[in-house]
């Protein structure tokens, strides 16, 4: 129990220094364990034995205190660029209550992310009139940051077939946007060709507080060889509150002078989230398929004038067991339709992952992901990429 209370605090101080960071890769974080990627994505299943008690509606299943932190390596390739990032993005640490009967965890995760950086291809511009000369400009929008959620979690079981959990959840975290508009004289030669000359540099930084609840509640029953699972997941409200400050000056937000009365108030409704799940166990082995819909939040302001994606995958998984589940295989296939009113996403692609527990107690898992995403804006987007996603999990007895 010693191993685990100092793993526990050096965890806490590496995740501290990741999440007041914010750093993330802008978009709805669908899952964070390697054991579960492996599976195509999959929410309600894992591939490591070890960890098969850390789903929601299993965590009463084990008499052992357990701690788990993972991380992740993107690799990939948009239009023959090339892009790269890494984040640490998720710590569990759950806690039986009662010997196979009563569980109780808690857990921090990106909720959403978003890093990146876009810059206007084409000038927009400002007519002159008698007094004033015509004006160009082109806008940079940086974006870093974004929510994330802790969940507290308790799972109990009815009896030897069903079982169930909930979950806790609060919604936190800032998102940064730093826009720079770039203005630029026009004047027109005898050929009529069009020269810019620098004219001035207008910036602003807005930064958007989150909070926000939420209630998941996931549900397991076994059939002989059979299991399913099904969970949802409802956010009662998330608020945002943005404030905004002028660049030129930025020691004013330092020495705290902001002005109060430019806040605004956002008040997004209750997304929706459906998993469902079905698994059949095979001898060392077995098989999952799964469903997964997100409806997202409906609200008149949005990043961009871009709303949230609706979200649907289906994957299927296999698991294999070996040496007396010290080694353990798992791999997948998965699609993800995500669409609104501008933006088209088909992705798909294969997972294999390993999960590997040489010492008692201790369980390493490795998942690798790669495929394309065929993305449609104003054109159509190519990005491949392969992402490598790695897992630490510890446990010792709680009940000697």
């Amino acid at each position: 129990m010693r191993y685990i209370i100092l793993i526990l605090i050096f965890s806490f101080s590496f995740c501290s220094e990741y999440f007041s960071s914010l750093y993330g890769v802008g978009e709805k974080v669908l899952s964070t364990s390697p054991s579960k990627i492996s599976l195509g994505w999959s929410n309600l299943f894992s591939s490591n034995n070890m960890l098969s008690s850390d789903n929601l509606s299993s965590i009463y299943n084990s008499e052992n205190v357990r701690l788990s932190v993972s991380s992740n390596f993107n690799f990939t390739k948009i239009e023959n660029k090339n892009y790269f990032n890494q984040k640490l993005n998720n710590f569990k640490f759950l806690l039986p209550l009662k010997k196979n009967k009563y569980g109780f965890g808690f857990s921090i995760s990106p909720y959403y992310r978003i890093s990146s950086n876009i810059i206007e291809n084409e000038y927009n511009y400002i007519p002159g009139s008698e007094s004033s000369e015509p004006l160009a400009y082109k806008s940079e929008y940086s974006f870093d940051g974004g929510p994330s959620v802790l969940s507290l979690m308790f799972s109990t079981n009815v009896n030897s077939k069903f079982s169930y959990g909930v979950s806790f959840e609060y919604i936190f975290g800032s998102l940064i946007n730093h826009v720079r508009h770039n203005v630029f004289n026009v004047a027109y030669d005898i050929e009529n060709n069009i020269a810019y000359s620098f004219n001035s540099l207008d910036q602003y930084t807005s930064v958007k507080n989150f909070k926000g609840y939420g209630l998941r509640f996931e549900a397991n029953y076994k059939l002989f060889k059979n299991v399913f699972v099904g969970s949802i997941n409802v956010l009662n409200k998330n608020e945002i509150t943005e404030y905004f400050y002028d660049d030129i000056s930025p020691g004013a937000l330092e020495i705290g002078g902001i002005d109060y009365n430019s806040e605004i108030f956002f008040d997004f409704t209750s997304p929706l989230e459906i998993n469902l799940g079905y698994s059949r166990i095979l001898k060392d082995g077995f098989y999952i398929f799964e469903f997964y819909n997100y409806k997202p939040f409906e609200t008149n302001r949005n990043l961009l004038n871009n709303p949230d994606l609706n979200k649907t995958k289906v994957n299927l998984g296999y698991q294999k067991s070996f040496n007396d589940s010290k080694i353990t295989f798992g791999s997948g296939i998965y699609y993800i339709d995500s669409f609104n009113q501008n933006i088209k996403s088909n992705r798909y692609g294969l997972t294999i992952g390993l999960g590997f527990n040489p010492i008692k107690n201790i369980s390493f898992d490795f998942a690798i992901d790669f495929g394309k995403n065929e993305i449609q804006i104003s054109e159509k987007l190519d990005e491949n990429f392969i992402n490598l996603y790695l897992g630490v999990s510890t446990s010792d007895k709680w009940f000697k």
